[in-house]
């Protein structure tokens, strides 16, 4: 849709939000999730555009402002792109009504963060009078059979990580913001996003809950988990049944240790990112090194992909060497530790077959490894090729446009 307009034309806007930040106004529609930053006056013009002040009044303002006339045409076209401006004869449509709400308010109330408190304390005191409930890597290897490890521990991560990434989109649906989930990628990892984008619409002091809440029911879940592994020790039960508690605790605990890898965009990275007050510090630092690394070769520029800030700039110089670092750890990681893991797990496969003799029990092991593993494969190629097609579709629709 494009906007044509006269001088006297009204131009009628959808209900936007706008926060202050230190380089301008952040504006933008939480139904859609689009936002920019716009300066100062850029959104006194939004505001008298809203407020019913024809085009032709809104560019005088601006000259008498700001000394220099308005690209009324640029401008309108610009929050068209954005869709902020509702089509002629349409209607503000009614507010979006925020579903599970109240559950979000009961979560996050005083008397959920005392329970949560006393788990942990609980959890800690169990783990200092048994030193055998502390998180290792040796708790994953509950039962002799290499199947059942990866079967049952995916399976019980599931309902952790959609708990996990519930209570992100609840941090929001407290604060009357949408939230979506989807399947993505942070390099060669295979994760699940909470989409938060109705963050920009609240000030950065109200965004850290929503951040933070996926790792705080993370910890709340190790501590469930341990006190029961503490509580069924010692018991005629089976030792597996502690055992596997302990084993889905320790994948939480690495999910935890995952967050600190700042470089994937983990929750601490939009943490860190709204502490410093930046809005896209992530793309901003990776145009930045494009650019160092380009004019090492002395070729012109990237083309920016954004309109990051001044301070997404120059924070960018300064995390520059932490996101390098990240991923040559990540690499390096997956050199030493990955590949070999996967090359001693898949010799086992080979020797399990090789001695299995026609045992049932035996191949069948093997066999559910192997469709995990070709599972978990086929998921991060699709992954991939959407997102490569994402891509693609919308630069051919950037490039149509200019």
């Amino acid at each position: 849709m494009s906007v044509t307009t006269s001088g006297d034309s009204v131009i009628r806007l959808y209900t936007l939000t706008m926060v202050p930040q230190d380089d301008g106004v952040m504006i933008g529609r939480p139904d859609t999730g689009s936002y920019a930053l716009f300066p100062e006056e850029g959104a006194q013009a939004l505001r008298l555009l809203d407020s019913g002040v024809p085009v032709s009044g809104v560019a005088t303002w601006y000259e008498q402002e700001c000394g220099s006339s308005l690209d009324v045409d640029d401008f309108l076209a610009t929050l068209d792109d954005l869709g902020f401006v509702l089509p002629a004869g349409a209607d503000r449509p009614p507010a979006a009504t925020i579903r599970w709400q109240r559950l979000a308010r009961c979560v996050f109330s005083w008397p959920a963060w005392l329970c949560y408190s006393a788990l942990v304390l609980g959890a800690i005191v169990a783990i200092v009078r048994d030193p055998a409930l502390e998180p290792s890597y040796h708790l994953l290897f509950f039962t002799q059979y290499i199947s059942l490890i990866p079967l049952t521990l995916t399976a019980l991560q599931i309902p952790c990580i959609l708990l996990h990434e519930s209570f992100h989109a609840l941090g929001g649906r407290r604060l009357g913001l949408p939230s979506t989930m989807r399947l993505g990628r942070r390099l060669y990892y295979l994760v699940v996003e909470t989409r938060l984008s109705a963050l920009f619409s609240v000030p950065s002091k109200k965004r850290y809950l929503p951040f933070l809440a996926g790792m705080m029911i993370d910890a709340v879940v190790i501590s469930v988990l341990t006190l029961v592994a503490a509580a069924l020790r010692g018991h005629d039960i089976p030792a597996w049944c502690p055992a596997l508690c302990l084993a889905v605790a320790f994948t939480c605990v690495f999910r935890l240790v995952w967050q600190f890898m700042l470089y994937l965009e983990t929750d601490l990275y939009y943490v860190v990112a709204t502490a410093l007050r930046c809005s896209d510090l992530q793309n901003a630092t990776r145009y930045h090194l494009r650019t160092q690394f380009r004019r090492v070769l002395r070729r012109p520029p990237p083309q920016a992909a954004g309109d990051w800030s001044d301070r997404d700039l120059a924070m960018a110089r300064r995390y520059a060497p932490f996101l390098v670092a990240g991923y040559g750890f990540s690499l390096a990681s997956l050199a030493w530790v990955g590949v070999p893991s996967a090359l001693h797990f898949w010799s086992l496969v080979i020797d399990r077959f090789k001695t299995s003799h026609g045992s049932i029990l035996g191949f069948a092991d093997v066999s559910v490894f192997i469709a995990l593993a070709l599972l978990q494969f086929g998921l991060t190629l699709y992954v991939v090729v959407r997102d490569r097609r994402a891509r693609a579709r919308q630069n051919s629709t950037q490039g149509a446009l200019t």
